[in-house]
């Protein structure tokens, strides 16, 4: 069985330009998930996707392997995952690199992880063949609202009360910060994650996403 980390790491942002090489500590944030990477159990390989020679340049110093540039069409602004990833499966091809099993999904704008929870992720995706992903997660607010020609609405059942305990709701987790995908067999349409997808709840400091100057400073 075949696991790699890839640390994803596009040179285009616009809400804080080059913020997967800026640094924290004196370290480019992309260190950050390429040494959590080195700490997981079973991971064979660990990849920086990118499309710029500079990124991939520190990203080789890091530890990782970068045997080649992302295309420009997954490199785009409207480029999702499943693009990247079908971008990595045509490079592994043209560079006679073996397909992974799965891979470990590290977005570098998340510096904080739990090396036990990201394993027992991978743990749960090598155990159970009918589950289709497992992410970590962490809780999140459940009492949510959205405005309505400048009217407050809740999009929730409030049951007709003002004030709702948040222990009275079902919880709410927010996603995005490291995934196991199944790679082998993936057809990496817009439902690439598939419907069976594992949990593991982690802690609330491993939500914190670097997306713009107020959440880097």
């Amino acid at each position: 069985m075949n696991i790699y980390a890839i640390v994803p790491a596009r040179s285009g942002s616009k809400g804080l330009p080059n913020k997967n090489i800026r640094e924290i500590n004196n370290r480019p944030l992309i260190d950050y998930s390429i040494q959590f990477a080195k700490k997981l159990a079973n991971v064979d390989r660990i990849f920086c996707s990118t499309d710029s020679e500079e990124y991939g340049e520190i990203a080789r110093k890091c530890g990782a392997e970068v045997p080649f540039l992302r295309s420009a069409s997954a490199a785009s602004d409207n480029a999702m995952e499943q693009h990247i990833l079908l971008d990595l499966r045509d490079k592994f091809r043209a560079n006679d690199i073996p397909e992974p099993d799965f891979v470990v999904w590290l977005r570098p704008t998340f510096v904080f992880r739990s090396v036990r929870d990201v394993n027992n992720c991978i743990q749960m995706l090598v155990s159970n063949p009918s589950m289709s992903a497992s992410r970590t997660v962490v809780e999140a607010e459940n009492r949510l609202y959205c405005i309505s020609n400048n009217k407050l609405l809740p999009t929730f059942s409030d049951k007709g009360r003002s004030m709702m305990r948040r222990q009275d709701m079902v919880s709410s987790y927010k996603v995005f910060s490291t995934d196991i995908i199944r790679f082998k067999g993936n057809k990496f349409d817009e439902d690439f994650l598939g419907r069976d997808v594992g949990a593991v709840i982690t802690n609330p400091i491993c939500g914190l996403d670097i997306d713009n100057k107020f959440d880097f400073e």
